[in-house]
């Protein structure tokens, strides 16, 4: 007994609905909005989608669960052709299909720091300077002040989303693996799905990581003070660390999205890809770790070339 057509068809027709579901949640849009707006709006339009997966997965584990009672009725009346393995990985399978949440609980937990710490992420406050008037630098700032904790948080929701996506994957594939045997996805690359799935699942908390290693705080530095303002009246000076605020804010959001991108480029070097390398995917991960931690690595660059007395210090 063969449902894999059935599984297919099913697969085609509930991820319509579930695309569906994300993207049109309900959610009314009317009037004039900012970017920063549009955002949230999207968020709180698609907050509501979580169940969708465990769901899913519900489904694909009763036909995955029913497909192994299967084998183990052609076990039964043909012991020769039909190994009791196959029931058994896929009964393993439908099992992780149904206990979704709990795996996807278990990964994040993983690289996820103590519940009781306080210092769970990265934490960014302290923004310097304001503008007045309409000029360009106005309206840099106000482009940032609009949408970079918006965008930030779309950035978070994605690496939520794909995490328990590539966790539906890890658990495919192990079913993939057990069908096709050697000619199946290589065990280095489920595990790496799983690993990749848990740190996208605890993002800010990896980056925190990465931040101290880097600097040893998971503070960043994002305040700009200006150490040599001679000539520059009180307005004028506020007007540079705003400018200065929003160039760190813009490049910060630089800097989340190719720390994401190089976590996946990793899983890809994993999966044995000549698209992608080792090299570019460590690139990614600290680059975009600097660059969030743009502050500090400026305040080290500024001390090495003895600049720091007329410069731009970050606190």
């Amino acid at each position: 007994m063969d449902i894999r057509p059935v599984y297919k068809k099913l697969s085609a027709f509930l991820l319509p609905l579930a695309a569906g579901q994300l993207f049109f949640s309900g959610r009314a849009f009317a009037g004039s909005y900012t970017i920063g707006e549009v955002v949230n709006n999207f968020i709180l339009g698609t907050q509501n989608s979580q169940p969708i997966f465990p769901a899913l997965c519900y489904l694909f584990g009763l036909f995955i669960g029913v497909w192994a009672i299967a084998k183990l009725y052609e076990h039964v009346q043909n012991p020769q052709q039909v190994p009791i393995w196959e029931f058994i990985k896929k009964t393993l399978v439908a099992g992780c299909l149904f206990g979704l949440p709990i795996i996807v609980e278990v990964v994040h937990n993983t690289f996820m720091v103590n519940a009781n710490s306080s210092d769970k992420g990265l934490v960014v406050d302290g923004w310097a300077g304001a503008t007045t008037g309409g000029g360009l630098d106005k309206m840099v700032v106000a482009l940032m002040n609009d949408s970079y904790k918006p965008v930030g948080n779309m950035l978070m929701m994605f690496c939520y989303f794909a995490g328990i996506v590539l966790v539906i994957i890890g658990i495919m594939r192990l079913m993939k693996s057990a069908q096709e045997g050697p000619r199946g996805p290589g065990g280095f690359g489920t595990i790496m799905t799983f690993l990749v799935a848990g740190i996208l699942l605890s993002a800010d908390e990896m980056m925190a990581v990465f931040s101290r290693t880097l600097f040893t705080t998971s503070d960043v530095d994002v305040t700009a003070n200006l150490t040599f303002s001679a000539g520059l009246t009180a307005v004028e000076n506020d007007h540079v660390m705003a400018v200065i605020s929003a160039v760190l804010a813009f490049v910060m959001i630089l800097g989340w999205i190719s720390f994401i991108r190089g976590w996946f480029i990793i899983r890809e070097v994993a999966e044995g890809s000549q698209q992608a390398s080792l090299m570019a995917g460590m690139t990614h991960l600290f680059g975009g770790a600097l660059a969030i931690n743009l502050g500090p690595v400026l305040n080290a660059a500024q001390e090495t070339f003895g600049l720091a007395a007329i410069g731009v210090n970050f606190s």
